[in-house]
């Protein structure tokens, strides 16, 4: 497998929060998995951080950073969909600069974003999806490889000898899903 394709992976952080006492793991986790795929040239986290609680996002902003996470603030001004906006534009950079077969990780439960995995793919993107179980099963058939969120360590690509469920779409109209065991690359 090539480590030379860009990886961006963009954490819909509104959607997908985690606890400060997971977050490096969490974060290590999906670097791991990103890294089967390429070299991650962008991670980033979208919330309104700036209006959150001091006390609650504290120990966050302390530990994602240092995980190699950038925390970019979505301010909402009354806007529901701050934070989509802001990744999505982020996204179309990415892609904008890094041709296809680049790869997008979204960590996000937002069925708003299906019809840009769907362009994505159609444009022969690999984009890989971390969601939680009660998202929109048109979101999860549109990614090229779905993970559970949040990720546990036993969702490692190339260590775990548990086994992990992965589905995988190999054409437009299916989606399967298949376990592995040991070490295995995607």
């Amino acid at each position: 497998m090539s480590h030379s394709r860009s990886v961006a992976i963009f954490w819909d952080y509104e959607n997908c929060a985690i606890t400060p006492a997971k977050s490096h793991a969490v974060a290590n986790n999906i670097l791991n998995i990103a890294r089967a795929s390429g070299t991650v040239v962008i991670f980033n986290a979208y919330s309104e951080w700036a209006n959150q609680k001091p006390a609650k996002t504290h120990d966050l902003r302390l530990i994602l950073p240092s995980c190699g996470v950038s925390l970019v603030d979505c301010p909402h001004n009354g806007q529901k969909n701050a934070a989509d906006t802001v990744i999505l534009a982020d996204m179309m950079a990415f892609v904008s600069h890094n041709p296809a077969p680049a790869t997008i990780v979204l960590i996000s439960g937002d069925g708003d974003f299906t019809n840009t995995v769907k362009e994505l793919r159609r444009r022969t993107y690999n984009v890989i999806l971390f969601a939680p179980t009660a998202t929109a099963s048109k979101l999860r058939a549109e990614a090229s490889t779905v993970f559970n969120w949040p990720p546990s360590n036993k969702s490692r690509v190339s260590t775990s000898s548990k086994k992990n469920h992965l589905y995988i779409r190999n054409s437009p109209q299916r989606t399967f899903s298949y376990s592995f065991s040991g070490r295995k690359q995607l």
